[in-house]
């Protein structure tokens, strides 16, 4: 098996429901929860040791 295989997948309307249901909508942090518009600087990467 190669490591670039694509694989995609079908859902029915009732399926794609339970998963939006369980995980929350594209642009969602949880069900429910609309994500910010910007993201916070405290959720950005930052490094431990930073060179200042």
């Amino acid at each position: 098996m190669n490591g670039n295989e694509v694989r995609s997948y079908l859902l029915s309307p009732e399926e794609l429901e339970e998963l939006w249901a369980r995980l929350g909508k594209p642009g969602e942090v949880a069900p429910g929860i609309k994500a910010p518009k910007k993201r916070n600087k405290s959720l950005a990467h930052r490094p431990e040791n930073p060179k200042e």
